[in-house]
């Protein structure tokens, strides 16, 4: 599944043909060609299946909502042995695979593979993630791992809600936009899925300085975009929120060469010059875009403006 350092983005729905051959076409492209999988929809239902699929060196990630199907992968149809991590964000469906049946529900997350036969049956409408990864990347991190193909992964691992939130930025093209990029992101992801499937004490001390880092300074930052305008947010909330400490978020930020405290000024400036730029707040005193940036001393804010910008508040809305 090399995909050499290009980032591939398909889109896929069966609502693009017509409804009397739906199920067969989508069968016959997606499900043998692209999924490898036979697709049936349950008796007295209609296939929808609307799918994003993005595809980086090593893994591909697929987000999709999906109406109650049986599928079922034939030992015909096995090629590679990648494992797939699928983690079930909506709806019930039953995986048999390695001799093991598991009930999802929502939250819930299972290894499978692509290596053995299995089926799956979506009970509900499903609102399924699948991350595919390289099993050379994978396997050398993760204890006992072939042992745990067709079991339910444990949904209290902090590395679960770590892994769901990063998985997000396989949508972000900007920030893919380079192969550096790009590799780093595998990297992360990796150290994330092994946290998640059990890693092995060296690949556990790497991903806590590689993907987990990575993952808790994306949450940080967003955090701090959403609540950069209060002016009461403080580095004591940030780390409740987060659930780690003070001084832990302190050393994420001084690991990319910056404070926390310089982060949060750059946001509330950038938040402020966005709406001194906006014709349709022209009516808004500077002072009070000032106060919603998330600055309660006006002076200091025309000081760190003049200085960020080479020119001040009044001069910027000119």
């Amino acid at each position: 599944m090399d995909t050499g350092d290009e980032l591939i983005a398909l889109e896929l729905s069966s609502s693009a043909f017509a409804e009397r051959d739906r199920t067969e076409a989508f069968h016959q492209i997606y499900g043998r060609e692209i999924l490898k999988l036979d697709i049936e929809p349950l008796p007295d239902t209609a296939l929808q299946i609307d799918m994003k699929l993005r595809a980086l060196p090593g893994m591909s990630v697929a987000v999709a909502t999906v109406s109650p199907i049986f599928c079922r992968h034939t030992e015909s149809m096995i090629d590679n042995d990648d494992p797939v991590i699928v983690l079930n964000r909506d709806g019930v469906a039953t995986h048999n695979q390695n001799g093991h049946e598991t009930h999802l529900g929502p939250g819930d997350a299972i290894l499978t593979t692509n290596g053995l036969p299995g089926t799956a049956t979506n009970c509900t409408t499903r609102r399924v993630v699948t991350l595919r990864i390289s099993r050379a990347l994978i396997a050398p991190l993760v204890r006992n791992f072939d042992d745990a193909i067709g079991r339910p992964l444990d949904r209290q691992n902090p590395a679960l809600s770590l892994f769901l939130d990063y998985l997000g930025i396989v949508n972000e093209r900007q920030t893919l936009a380079n192969a550096a990029m790009r590799r780093a992101v595998v990297s992360h992801m990796l150290d994330l899925g092994a946290l998640l499937l059990g890693a092995t004490p060296d690949a556990a001390e790497m991903a806590n300085k590689g993907g987990v880092a990575a993952a808790r300074m994306r949450n940080i930052k967003a955090h701090i975009r959403a609540q950069s305008g209060n002016p009461g947010f403080s580095l004591d909330t940030v780390a409740a929120k987060q659930g780690i400490s003070k001084s832990y978020v302190r050393r994420l930020f001084e690991l990319e060469g910056t404070s926390f405290t310089e982060f949060v000024l750059n946001q509330r400036l950038a938040s402020a010059y966005k709406m001194l730029t906006d014709v349709s707040l022209a009516g808004r005193s500077i002072s009070e875009i000032a106060h919603q940036s998330g600055f309660n001393d006006i002076s200091y804010f025309n000081r760190t403006f003049r200085r960020v910008y080479g020119a001040s508040p009044s001069d910027i809305r000119k």
